[in-house]
């Protein structure tokens, strides 16, 4: 294309603004919706992996009543002050079936009133745990040192990198990769540094339920949650039933359970999502065909005009492809930097209302998802109107003239 056909196609473009415009914001709405719906679909797709390969349990056991939905318990870290029945560790860990069984304690979500920071404390016992302690070799190889804690990815720790804890600092010894959900807001500890942190609050006037619930007249512990790997081919219904013949007032969910219900979710959004995309796709399409088509009509004594001066049909189908082109292309870069701008401003916003694990995937995906939308918008506006030029191509110069003049 050279620098004349070039200069034609934005004159084109500008000679009518309203219909170039318009045609151009239907591209970017598609461009946005487009862009967002691959953003979603990515971040929800590795949130699920990422959270379905940390969670190395098959069966978790959480108290009944306790307001818990599915997932909550180990997926957002909700506690809501319930606890399992005492003794239901030990009796767990001699069924048959279980390779090994861990227990979970979480504290309530401390007040801002008390301490620097609002989260959720979760507290792991380093002997049995095999959840945790994964995630936290992942960006720690050295044994967690005594009295330090990990952080969620989005505990901000400051240049001290320390905690505080009803007027105790704890160290941060590393912070973890984000996995898309509350989590990425908690605290880890083991035992011993939640039995500190326990002792810290009670000075400061705090008294944890876990605490008033073990003061009742038992020194056996009790837990939040109790985390199960499980034997191969052990029987899950009857390890169930065993453990609920044995108390009353629990709840045992299986690793199916759990992701089954955030499968479910995620499959749904992205079906709305990818529906609303394929809705914009067919309207910009049919808008951008009728306007070529109704514009070619009223272009035949200019397209035969530029042909009696020797504009050869090839010529003439690539000014009209050219001009879809440049449709398209405006609208791609208007609709990718509006909404580039409100899917990065709201992501957090977006994260925490769809219930599901979300991870913003990273650069070299982002970058593939902006490719693919600038590469198929690019396209939509040639390929909706290759007919339309190629009509244009095959006018016949003086037949179109006598047409306009009568």
């Amino acid at each position: 294309m050279n620098k004349t056909d070039l200069n034609l196609i934005i004159e084109n473009y500008l000679r009518n603004p309203f219909r170039s415009f318009g045609l151009s914001l239907l591209i970017a709405l598609l461009a946005s919706v487009l862009l967002v719906g691959g953003l979603l679909s990515f971040s929800l797709s590795k949130g699920l992996n990422r959270l379905s390969s940390r969670l190395g349990a098959d069966v978790i056991v959480i108290p009944q009543g306790s307001e818990i939905n599915d997932q909550t318990v180990l997926l957002q870290g909700d506690s809501k002050y319930t606890y399992l029945p005492q003794g239901s560790l030990e009796f767990i860990r001699g069924l048959d079936g279980v390779e090994i069984a861990t227990p979970q304690y979480f504290l309530t979500t401390l007040n801002s009133s008390c301490c620097e920071q609002k989260v959720m404390i979760i507290g792991f016992e380093p002997a049995s745990d095999f959840v945790i302690q994964p995630w936290i070799h992942e960006v720690l190889t050295d044994k967690l040192p005594k009295g330090a804690i990990v952080v969620g990815s989005e505990i901000s720790v400051g240049e001290k990198k320390t905690v505080k804890f009803f007027d105790h600092e704890y160290p941060v010894a590393a912070t973890l990769e984000p996995v898309g959900n509350k989590l990425d807001q908690a605290v880890f500890v083991d035992v011993a540094t939640l039995a500190d942190i326990r002792e810290a609050a009670k000075a400061k006037g705090v008294i944890f339920l876990h605490q008033d619930v073990k003061s009742e007249g038992s020194d056996s512990p009790i837990y939040s949650s109790v985390l199960i790997k499980l034997r191969a081919g052990a029987d899950i219904e009857r390890l169930s039933q065993e453990i609920h013949t044995r108390f009353d007032g629990v709840q045992i969910r299986t690793r199916k359970d759990l992701f089954s219900g955030l499968e479910k979710s995620a499959n749904f959004l992205q079906i709305v999502v990818w529906s609303i995309v394929a809705l914009f796709l067919v309207i910009a399409v049919a808008a951008i065909v009728i306007s070529f088509s109704l514009s070619t009509r009223e272009r035949r004594r200019e397209y035969a005009l530029l042909r009696i001066v020797g504009y050869a049909r090839k010529r003439l189908r690539t000014l009209v492809l050219g001009e879809s082109l440049l449709v398209s292309a405006v609208g791609t870069y208007i609709g990718l930097l509006l909404s580039s701008v409100a899917f990065f401003t709201f992501k957090i916003w977006i994260g925490e209302h769809v219930n599901v694990p979300f991870i913003v995937p990273g650069n070299a995906e982002i970058a593939a998802v902006y490719a693919v939308v600038v590469l198929l918008l690019h396209s939509v506006g040639p390929l909706a109107v290759y007919g339309v030029a190629n009509k244009v191509s095959k006018i016949d110069a003086y037949a179109a003239l006598r047409e306009v003049e009568h």
